[in-house]
C-alpha cells in the first residue's frame, strides 16, 4: 500500500505544480481589453455623396461646316481669305462702299482649299451650294462636265 500512496504522491506533485503555474500565468498576463469605439462627432453633418460620373462618350457632331468655314488642323494657314467677314452660312460678306445707293459688290470666288472641305482634290456640287460665286459659275467651271470641279479647272475658271 505504501507503493500506491507513493505513486499518487508522485503524480500529484507535478499536477499541483502545473496548476500553480497556470494560475501564476493568468495573474501576470491579463486578457487584452476589446478596442474602444472611436468617438462620434455629432456637431458636423456627414459628408455629401458625390454624384456618379458619366463615363459615356459625348455625341459627336458629324455635320459638315458651311462652305467657306476655315478648317484648321493645328498648322498655320497660308489662306488669307479666312480674315474676310462672313455671314451665318460662312459666305463672304459683300464689301461696303462709301457711295450711298451703290449696288452691292458681286460675290468673289473663294480659295479652292476652303471649298474642298473633304480634301478630295475636287469640289462637288453639294460643296459648291454654300458659296454664291461657285454656285453661279459651277457649270462654267466644270469643263469636263463630270459634276465636280478640280483644282486646275477652278484655277482656269477663276484666273487664280
Amino acid at each position: 500500500m505504501n507503493i500506491r500512496i507513493t505513486c499518487y504522491r508522485a503524480l500529484a506533485l507535478p499536477a499541483a505544480l502545473l496548476a500553480g503555474l497556470a494560475v501564476a500565468q493568468a495573474q501576470t498576463n491579463p486578457a487584452p481589453a476589446p478596442p474602444a469605439a472611436p468617438p462620434v462627432n455629432t456637431s458636423t453633418p456627414p459628408p455629401a455623396t458625390t454624384p456618379p460620373v458619366d463615363t459615356r462618350t459625348p455625341p459627336v457632331d458629324t455635320t459638315a461646316p458651311p462652305i467657306g468655314t476655315p478648317m484648321n488642323d493645328g498648322r498655320p494657314s497660308t489662306n488669307r481669305q479666312q480674315d474676310v467677314p462672313r455671314d451665318a452660312n460662312g459666305n463672304p460678306l459683300p464689301a461696303t462702299t462709301s457711295a450711298p445707293g451703290a449696288p452691292p459688290a458681286a460675290p468673289q470666288p473663294l480659295d479652292f482649299g476652303m471649298l474642298d472641305t473633304d480634301k478630295a482634290g475636287a469640289i462637288k456640287l453639294e460643296q459648291a451650294r454654300n458659296d454664291p460665286w461657285l454656285r453661279q459659275h459651277f457649270a462654267d467651271c466644270d469643263i469636263n462636265h463630270n459634276e465636280e470641279v478640280t483644282q486646275s479647272e477652278y484655277q482656269k475658271c477663276t484666273g487664280r
